[in-house]
């Protein structure tokens, strides 16, 4: 897999918002997808690049 110019504004925007719920619908999909593509990217570059928590989403 490489990382897709898509996957990479998905993680902007999602790291703006601090909420993935608030990200996925600006980006017009569901959260499930875009918690998804995130951790793939997250896997594709061997680092965590955000926090999870129950109140939100951190970079």
């Amino acid at each position: 897999m490489s990382v897709e110019l898509r996957d990479l504004k998905w993680a902007i925007i999602a790291a703006r918002h601090r909420s993935l719920r608030q990200a996925a619908e600006t980006l017009n999909v569901r959260q499930s997808t875009l918690s998804r593509r995130l951790r793939d990217l997250e896997l594709e570059v061997d680092a965590s690049l955000f926090e999870r928590s129950n109140g939100g989403t951190r970079p």
